[in-house]
């Protein structure tokens, strides 16, 4: 894709300030925030190579005791998790990332799921340096684990396409489904493909090692020969393979009929390419990241409505940045809730005075009517 013209830049600073407005200032017209889905890379955590680029500095990292602190341009600084990685070595989440999550989560009751298409193995060392969530997605959307527990229900949707999950022994060129047919083609009919199957189950990544002609020979692949239940997303460079029914996009709309909340009531924080399913089904659109050029493009031409942040591209300051603006309508949420709440107990008192003065008023006619059957009858005297 073409790269955008740097006059949209300019624009940037504009939109960003509208969309934030809209996103704070107008809750009462819009729906409650009930959950949140967030990419990992690139969203919730950042790599230096990245962050660097926008003036972010890593002033120290240890990988032994898993920390790490880094520091923006104004010399704020952030103490950080260091995350690890199979392929893109440590990563960073700051302590004041979780703890927003952590605010969202307990004080208003905002479900809080990290959607990936890392591998389980990646998922599973990173698990306990993540904030806590309510759901834990990886593989592009093919594993799902609800409060910590594997989701059969959902994988068993598209077995027959890549097979059952729990198949861990089998290498790539032994499973038989459609979705290892098509690595197997990739991998015999476009050489020089760097070709990723390790501890993938749900799918597969490939790269063309920024080889013009190996992309072409994919791109060419892809058009005549991928499978209808099959589809393909590029994230960080690389080209994903996963179970159509599944997908970040299948995998979120799963989740929010489990959870029943609706796609309005639902914020999606992300960056990339193969997020866009996912933002598809959310109303509320937060980007810490503009990793590719189609999703610049569509935040600055096409969706004026997405919040991009001032920070944007400046790694754990830009994500904080997205969880405040969350949190505070979150907080506006939850006194409206309150607020409504008060006067559903004024109105239930009301009524509830109304009902008591209503039985009085209905005693006291009864005394009345009594008394009136009961007392003497007085004649009057007749004037002759």
């Amino acid at each position: 894709m073409p790269m955008i013209n740097s006059r949209l830049w300019v624009l940037l600073p504009m939109l960003i300030g509208t969309a934030a407005h809209a996103l704070v200032s107008r809750p009462s017209q819009s729906p409650p925030l009930r959950a949140i889905f967030s990419d990992i890379d690139g969203t919730l955590v950042h790599y230096a190579k990245d962050f660097t680029k926008h003036g972010i500095r890593l002033l120290s990292s240890d990988e032994t005791s898993s920390t790490a602190i880094v520091e923006n341009e104004n010399g704020d600084r952030r103490k950080c998790r260091l995350l690890p990685s199979s392929t893109m070595g440590p990563a960073c989440i700051s302590e004041r990332t979780i703890e927003l999550v952590d605010e969202l989560r307990r004080e208003h009751g905002v479900l809080f799921c990290v959607v990936t298409a890392a591998r389980k193995s990646t998922m599973v060392s990173r698990w306990d340096l993540l904030p806590n969530c309510d759901a834990h997605v990886c593989e592009s959307g093919s594993r799902i684990w609800v409060n910590g527990i594997p989701d059969e229900e959902f994988s068993n949707r598209f077995a027959s396409v890549c097979g059952p999950m729990n198949r861990e022994a089998e290498g790539a060129d032994e499973r038989i489904e459609p979705l290892w047919r098509f690595y197997r083609k990739l991998k015999e009919d476009v050489p020089g493909l760097a070709m990723d199957s390790r501890s993938y189950y749900g799918m597969f990544r490939v790269g063309t090692r920024g080889d013009v002609a190996v992309e072409a020979a994919l791109r060419d692949v892809i058009r005549t020969s991928l499978p209808d239940d099959v589809s393909c997303a590029t994230n960080l460079g690389k080209y994903d393979f996963y179970p159509s029914v599944a997908g970040k996009g299948g995998a979120v709309s799963y989740l929010q009929k489990l959870f029943g909340v609706s796609e309005s009531e639902t914020a999606a924080l992300f960056d990339d390419d193969n997020d866009l399913p996912m933002a598809e089904r959310c109303g509320i659109h937060m980007l810490p990241g503009l990793t590719s050029d189609s999703v610049k493009a569509a935040a600055i031409c096409e969706q004026p409505g997405w919040y991009v942040a001032n920070t944007v591209g400046q790694g754990v300051f830009a994500i904080e940045e997205c969880l405040e603006v969350l949190l505070e309508r979150a907080r506006v949420d939850s006194r409206r809730r309150q607020q409504l709440q008060e006067q559903q107990q004024q109105q239930q008192q009301h009524d509830e005075e109304g009902l008591r003065k209503s039985d009085d008023i209905e005693e006291l006619l009864q005394e009345v009517k009594e008394a009136t059957l009961t007392a003497p009858l007085k004649k009057n005297k007749v004037t002759r």
